[in-house]
């Protein structure tokens, strides 16, 4: 379904990351990716959305709505202030309340990061198949859905950034990397490339791992799909994925949307 004239913009805060993007309705338009400012104002986040914007030849007045994913609370109220103040949109903030269509069988509902709820309604609206989304971001989730869309639970790991943080801050004489990159072989002959052979195969071996063993549970042959900063690192070493979706985050908070207007009857459901 596309809504031509719809502009919606998608947010999707991380611990260390932002990401935000455009969508017609369809499609994700344009993209960016910035640092998570966690005490940022509502005055200064306009000034970013602002640059941003001008930088693709856009304006803030084009913008008819939001949707919102975040695990910060405090950058939450500032884009609330952000949509009411500058933008006069209401946005909507995606939780454990939210009418995703994608029922959660977890203990508590309320439990499950909304961002995880996201990716995986993306997934599934995409491809329409039992899967597992990965997302390696600062941390790394598993999230499993069934073939009938039903949203089964998962694991969180910590991130690959992470472990490479940790390594250098407690190991006294060990170089900082300033990337994760793959050596020229797994057996390496340097300090840097043994520091990014462990990191790399390591936390392939971790990805991989929890990978075989989800899939022995699910049965069947669930898709797997990657997503988040670290996926390309991850790409080339892991041996489960199936296919990487950069934008998956956005094109779920899309889908969200769309399904919020068609229940509020603004919209016909596609």
């Amino acid at each position: 379904m596309r809504n031509h004239d719809m502009l919606l913009l998608c947010v999707d805060v991380g611990n260390t990351h932002t990401g935000l993007a455009l969508s017609d309705g369809a499609n994700i338009i344009e993209h960016w990716r910035i640092r998570t400012h966690k005490d940022i104002t509502a005055d200064e986040a306009a000034v970013l959305l602002d640059g941003l914007l001008q930088l693709k030849q856009r304006r803030m007045g084009d913008l008819t709505h939001a949707v919102v994913t975040s695990v910060v609370p405090h950058v939450n109220r500032a884009l609330q202030s952000l949509f009411e103040q500058y933008l006069q949109i209401e946005g909507l903030f995606v939780d454990h309340e939210t009418d995703t269509g994608m029922p959660v069988s977890y203990k508590n509902p309320a439990d499950v990061g909304a961002d995880r709820i996201v990716n995986a309604v993306g997934a599934y609206d995409k491809f329409r198949c039992a899967c597992i989304v990965v997302d390696l971001g600062t941390a790394t989730t598993f999230d499993c859905v069934s073939p009938e869309g039903v949203y089964l639970g998962g694991a969180i790991a910590p991130g690959l950034m992470i472990s490479m943080e940790a390594l250098v801050n407690r190991g006294s004489r060990l170089p900082k990397l300033e990337r994760i990159s793959r050596p020229p072989a797994v057996i390496a002959r340097s300090t840097l490339d043994s520091m990014n052979s462990g990191l790399l195969y390591g936390y392939a071996g971790l990805v991989d791992g929890v990978l075989a063993r989800m899939k022995r549970e699910m049965g069947g042959r669930p898709m797997i799909i990657a997503t988040g900063g670290i996926a390309p690192v991850i790409q080339d070493v892991s041996e489960h994925f199936d296919a990487i979706e950069p934008l998956l985050t956005f094109e779920g908070l899309t889908a969200i949307f769309r399904r919020s207007l068609s229940l509020s009857g603004r919209v016909e459901p596609a």
